[in-house]
């Protein structure tokens, strides 16, 4: 597996063996595509300095994180100013995750690398589904000519899932969007339900009804943070007012493990050098931790 040495540490409670844990965790520090601000590459990095603020036990959950629930695997050596090669460096990691049994929980770098990820996971689930929380429909067959974008990483996913417009129940449920062109927007309203709730008692009944509606079918979950709002996470390349609060992204985290059959998570797009005192790499790393808890559930 092509994972680097740890020069940054490893996340607060990350366990002793990858063979022992049953999610494994690691970095994607990849930022090639981001069209207005960069600095997404050093979001695993920064995210794993802030774990350390973090005590291993949630008052919010009441429990704490036990042995072996996840390890932390460092991350990827990626081939640098090469985007295609970079999803076939991150389809290949994943796939020995998913072999090895194991559930993958990557931070990004920026959104293109959720096209990676979901390659491998159409390999080993080919009817899985995606929970989208992102402030963008990221839905674009090409941004600036180009097929390869953190713009069209949501149509790379539906393209590897074969996902299509007609699929009932629909495959792609998208949470906080709210940017987007004309084309983007009218597409997603008619094929791809979109919530948008003001309290976090509606989100969480709202992803109730997406938990029932999808059964026991695979899940995957890609969380870009400029889903929420700015006032909250400021440390992102294209931040859109109007998102989530903290809150709610903290009860989204907590909740993806109450699917009955989630194969894994990313939490992209956080940009360090945008970041204001730190307050989105904090916010990145306690939804790891939260929902790393909630997987012992």
């Amino acid at each position: 597996m092509s994972f680097a040495e740890k020069p940054y540490g490893q996340f607060l409670g990350s366990g002793e063996s990858f063979e022992a844990a049953r999610n494994i965790l690691f970095g994607i520090p990849m930022d090639f595509t981001c069209c207005f601000r960069t600095g997404t590459r050093l979001g695993p990095r920064e995210i794993r300095y802030f774990s350390d603020n973090l005590e291993d036990y949630s008052v919010e959950q009441r429990r704490g994180l036990e042995a072996d629930t996840f390890y932390d695997a460092g991350d990827l050596e990626l081939p640098f100013g090469n985007p295609a090669q970079c999803l076939d460096v991150i389809e290949a990691a994943v796939d020995q995750i998913l072999q090895a049994g194991k559930r993958p929980v990557a931070m990004g770098g920026e959104h293109l690398v959720s096209a990676g990820i979901v390659r491998a996971i159409a390999k080993h689930f080919p009817d899985a589904v995606i929970l989208h929380v992102d402030a963008h429909f990221d839905l674009r067959h090409t941004y600036a000519e180009q097929e390869l974008s953190h713009a069209t990483a949501l149509r790379l996913c539906w393209n590897a899932l074969e996902m299509s417009a007609e699929d009932q129940p629909p495959r792609l449920v998208q949470i906080g969007v709210r940017s987007g062109p004309a084309e983007e927007a009218e597409f997603a309203h008619r094929h791809i339900p979109q919530i948008h709730s003001e309290s976090t008692a509606e989100l969480l009944a709202e992803l109730e009804k997406v938990r029932e509606l999808w059964g026991d079918r695979p899940v995957y979950c890609t969380f870009d943070i400029d889903a929420v709002d700015p006032a909250y996470a400021p440390g992102t390349g294209t931040p859109e007012p109007g998102g989530l609060s903290s809150h709610q992204a903290l009860a989204i985290a907590r909740f993806l493990p109450s699917f009955k059959h989630l194969v894994g998570f990313d939490l992209v797009e956080t940009s360090p050098p945008l970041d204001h005192a730190g307050i989105t790499s904090a916010l990145s790393a306690k939804m790891i931790r939260e929902f790393m808890i909630a997987t012992q559930a």
